[in-house]
């Protein structure tokens, strides 16, 4: 860091209604400087990266750039002083190439207003030289690594002449070796003196690449710190309280031996996909959590949506209570007392646009009709219940699910399921891009699932969390199975060897 302060936020707060999203936030950004910032659902990050950005005008207080005071609530604007932020979703565009996602909408231009494709070419590889960011910039933006998705998206806000980059949970979904090459990235801009705030929910990132955290709990700053100043178990009691931290410091400590029933729930027997996996067997017992887990490729994703009947398999067998099924539809299997929470869950899971209330119903509409006619007085009392009893916050069902947090709009992903009380619940990476409060609350669910007799299968790439919930794991390999373990006799270094193949 040299010193010099290019943005400095005072007082910032954010209200709707009597709700306060935000309450007097205020932090100084260095240039080089890598800033954490870090909260617990519904802290007020999301609301204070969107007063940066002008996507939301704030209540009260001020921006400063370079230390002129300037009007907030213009996302042009801010982006002409030099804020772009890297969203958690890619906002590429898959079909273009990485050169016209580059500059897309600003393409340089000639006389009469014709694209001036060789400047464009020119100041794209000079850009990139300049960052040392690798990228090949014919190849279309949808075919490349997720990695590199992101390094094309900092390029882009980089072509802007960014001078701080808002970086909302980055290595969500990526490896950890495009963990590392993002890391490096973040590094070299480092030192070129960009400034930049970053959201993570993963303490390892915090202390590997930040310099500074600013820490948020109920829209309030409770720390502004030195990274180096703060231990990790201090900075957890911070965001989410010494009760629960305490809880997360536990939940890789080993579970009580299973108590799952002879009973298996699901069977899936030499089950296989030409191209994806190739036959797959396992048992999802009554009162267990089941976990997959695996490298970026091992075809997890892709088993478990034709288990729910999302994809078609070519040859093997699904039984489910004893029961052969061939699910033309996730239907069939919801049917069959399955739910399923997807990996993404902005595309898969939720309707973002619609309210909490109505996610929450989405997957139980049966269960509020009568007659062809939707009973809206039970539906709203199930939801409020769902919204009480998983602390989803705000507690309004009439907001939309895009203006929930990352953890919360999960938690309503969940909810939706859980009102349809299902037998076997199929969850893939349900806590990614969630923080660790979050976190805890999610293993909170499953446990208790896993005490009521429901079979739990959890698709995971996250070590620490299938040592901490699993009763078995069943590690899978390029769409194959390389075993399955009992958790309560391997360690997650054992693991590890096996999913990487040691």
């Amino acid at each position: 860091m040299n010193g010099d302060v290019v943005l400095r936020a005072s007082g910032l707060s954010k209200s709707y209604g009597a709700f306060w999203a935000l309450r007097d936030a205020s932090l100084a950004l260095k240039a080089g400087e890598v800033r954490s910032l870090v909260g617990a659902n519904g802290a007020g990050k999301s609301t204070l990266i969107k007063i940066l950005t002008g996507a939301v005008r704030p209540s009260a207080g001020q921006i400063e750039m370079d230390g002129t005071t300037i009007e907030t609530g213009d996302p042009a604007r801010m982006l002409a002083h030099g804020v772009a932020c890297i969203y958690q979703h890619s906002n590429l565009a898959p079909a273009m190439s990485v050169l016209d996602n580059i500059y897309l909408g600003r393409q340089p231009t000639r006389r009469w207003g014709l694209l001036d494709r060789r400047r464009q070419r020119t100041d794209a590889e000079a850009l990139l030289k300049l960052r040392k960011i690798d990228l090949d910039l014919d190849a279309r933006a949808g075919d490349l690594p997720t990695v590199k998705r992101k390094e094309v998206e900092i390029a882009k806000a980089l072509a802007l002449n960014a001078r701080i980059l808002l970086m909302d949970e980055p290595t969500a979904w990526l490896s950890h070796g495009d963990v590392a090459r993002l890391h490096a990235t973040i590094r070299t801009l480092r030192a070129s003196g960009v400034a930049i705030i970053y959201i993570s929910h993963i303490l390892d990132e915090i202390f590997a690449i930040c310099d500074t955290v600013t820490v948020l709990r109920d829209g309030r700053v409770v720390e502004d710190c030195a990274v180096a100043a703060i231990s990790r178990g201090a900075l957890l009691q911070k965001f989410i309280g010494e009760k629960l931290a305490a809880g997360v410091s536990d939940h890789a400590k080993r579970l009580p031996a299973p108590g799952a029933t002879a009973g298996s729930r699901l069977t899936c027997r030499g089950l296989t996909r030409a191209g994806a996996f190739q036959d797959v067997s396992f048992d999802a017992r009554s009162g267990e959590v089941f976990c997959i887990t695996g490298l970026v490729g091992s075809q997890r994703s892709e088993l478990v949506r034709a288990i729910m009947g999302a994809d078609a398999f070519d040859r093997g067998e699904i039984l489910v209570e004893g029961s052969p099924v061939r699910p033309r539809s996730p239907i069939d299997m919801i049917r069959m007392g399955l739910g399923f929470v997807p990996e993404d869950r902005h595309r898969d899971g939720l309707m973002l646009t619609m309210s909490v209330e109505r996610n929450l119903a989405m997957a139980a509409l049966d269960l509020f009709s009568k007659f062809g006619l939707l009973r809206r007085r039970r539906m709203a009392r199930a939801a409020a219940g769902q919204i009480a009893s998983l602390s989803i916050v705000p507690a309004d069902p009439h907001i939309e699910a895009r203006n929930l947090s990352g953890g919360n709009q999960q938690k309503v992903l969940i909810g939706k399921w859980l009102l349809r009380k299902p037998r076997t619940f199929i969850l893939d990476e349900p806590t990614v891009g969630v923080d660790v409060g979050a976190k805890a609350e999610v293993y909170a669910i499953l446990r208790a699932l896993r005490a009521e007799g429901t079979a739990v299968l959890v698709v995971s790439s996250d070590m620490e969390e299938v040592m901490a919930i699993a009763d078995r794991i069943m590690v899978m390999r390029a769409g194959r199975v390389e075993g399955v373990y009992d958790a309560a006799t391997m360690t997650e270094r054992e693991i590890v060897e096996r999913v990487g193949g040691a």
